[in-house]
């Protein structure tokens, strides 16, 4: 699971980089993602696209009118440029929307064209002494191929620029105009063209965000139901692994427990007993191991059914108390139950009792001689029920401690580990706290101990034993040292 996570994190990340864009060209960086970004838009915009070139060409040819009332009979060779040049490149562009499945190919070249085309076309039929009202359609171009028509913002850009040194030249150099007209002229035209860059940019700059942001949730999405389907397969596959271990494993440890007692007779050499007695613990080991796999696996694959009855908390921890006096006692580390009010629990009893001897194993594996493991019970301020293991150990840095409950993850490296298992302790718990509708928190500074937290809803407390109320228990043990 750790090794998925780390896959999905690995994958976010190279998509966050594909996806990053060039914020003065507004391009992403990855061509394969902007040919995507382009083609996928287009056959979005396209209906705009369509709509905006019709109605600039209807726009453009009903300006012809003001030609006639403007140019006082002189208005022929403006037609030939709006009607027999302008119009018709703007409907030829309209209509390759509809001819080509390769538009989306040249489809910026083409519009590019027609707002230079369109922008020209006024330069060009502005004569003397109209030419310096004639500007205003000049503004409406710039603005229209700006805003309206879906034309990349470099592309536009560079085509405003051109129009407006063109305006320049033509009317300071070609058909003059009043210098009090060319200022005001000027004031207009910039103010719309930076006004129409700005909307553009702006205006691209989210499309373009807001299409990164979907691609990426989309992938983010493929590739949880990928990880969700390897983990289930993983699960699966460990399930009848470990399913299968256990028959050849179960003999194994019942034929060396016969070797070990000599039920059959006397073994002769000393040595072949104590070898017995090493297989026999290896192999109960080994058993103990497939065991947590594979109720990992089954909990994982939402296959671990729960056996509910009404169980005293009372008894699960007097059972793993005993049981883990002598390991404790060995490894010189001292056990205390603060026994006050005791739950009766409507939960599953063999997974309530493994909840327990994974708690206290770890505290015990990661406790040094001479420390403490306190177990404890309380009532949470909704009325359910909180099993608390607390211990001096090692501690687990801050950093570590989502990595803890993460199955088949290890702190400590497998060159600097000093303590046995495979990680699946704390992570079992916390499946099967899970199950029974609780939540696990672990507190811990390193150095100088662990808390770890069972909580239980208060549908599960059937009721309080407070006979036992602030006794503080003591389990002994025989110091080792």
């Amino acid at each position: 699971m750790a090794l998925v996570t780390a896959t999905r994190a690995h994958d976010h990340d190279r998509d966050e980089a594909r996806h990053e864009l060039n914020m003065f060209t507004l391009t992403f960086k990855d061509k394969k993602v902007e040919h995507r970004y382009v083609r996928d838009n287009m056959s979005k915009e396209l209906p705009l696209m369509r709509l905006s070139l019709f109605f600039a060409a209807v726009l453009y040819g009903a300006f012809g009118a003001l030609d006639y009332y403007m140019m006082l009979g002189d208005y022929g060779p403006a037609w030939l440029i709006r009607y027999r040049i302008v119009c018709p490149i703007l409907l030829a562009a309209f209509t390759s929307t509809y001819g080509s499945i390769y538009y989306f190919r040249f489809s910026q070249i083409l519009l590019s064209l027609c707002m230079a085309i369109c922008g020209f076309g006024i330069i060009a039929i502005s004569p003397p002494p109209t030419n310096d009202t004639y500007y205003a359609g000049l503004i409406m171009v710039v603005f229209f191929g700006a805003v309206l028509v879906r034309l990349r913002f470099i592309n536009e850009s560079m085509i405003s620029f051109s129009l407006i040194v063109s305006y320049e030249i033509v009317a300071i150099y070609i058909n003059p105009i009043p210098l009090k007209a060319l200022l005001a002229n000027n004031a207009f035209l910039v103010m719309v063209s930076l006004t129409g860059h700005f909307g553009s940019y702006v205006q691209e700059l989210f499309i373009r965000r807001n299409w990164a942001s979907t691609q990426m949730l989309m992938r983010g999405r493929e590739l949880l139901a990928e990880s969700q389907a390897a983990n289930h397969a993983k699960s699966e596959f460990l399930a009848i692994v470990s399913h299968e271990l256990r028959t050849p494993l179960n003999a194994i440890i019942g034929f060396s427990e016969f070797l070990k007692m000599e039920m059959f007779g006397p073994l002769g050499s000393e040595r072949y007993k104590s070898y017995a007695k090493d297989i026999y613990d290896s192999g109960n080991h080994l058993l103990e191991i497939i065991n947590d796999i594979l109720d990992l696996s089954r909990a994982e694959a939402n296959k671990l059914q729960l056996t509910e009855e009404d169980i005293p908390l009372q008894s699960i921890l007097d059972s793993n108390l005993r049981m883990f006096r002598k390991t404790a006692a060995s490894e010189g580390v001292r056990l205390k139950l603060i026994s006050g009010p005791m739950p009766v629990l409507h939960a599953d009893e063999c997974l309530m009792m493994q909840v327990v001897t994974n708690l206290l194993s770890n505290a015990i594996k990661f406790t040094e001689k001479g420390g403490e493991i306190i177990v404890s019970v309380n009532v949470t301020d909704a009325g359910g029920c909180k099993i608390t293991v607390s211990d001096t150990g090692i501690g687990i840095a801050e950093q570590n401690i989502p990595k803890i409950i993460e199955p088949f993850v290890q702190v400590e490296s497998a060159d600097t580990r000093h303590h046995d298992g495979l990680g699946l302790g704390l992570p079992l718990v916390k499946r099967i706290t899970e199950l029974h509708n609780g939540q696990l928190e672990i507190t811990s500074d390193l150095g100088l101990g662990t808390m770890v937290t069972v909580s239980l809803p208060t549908e599960r407390v059937l009721n309080w034993d407070m006979t036992d109320q602030h006794e503080l228990r003591l389990i002994p043990f025989r110091p080792a040292w």
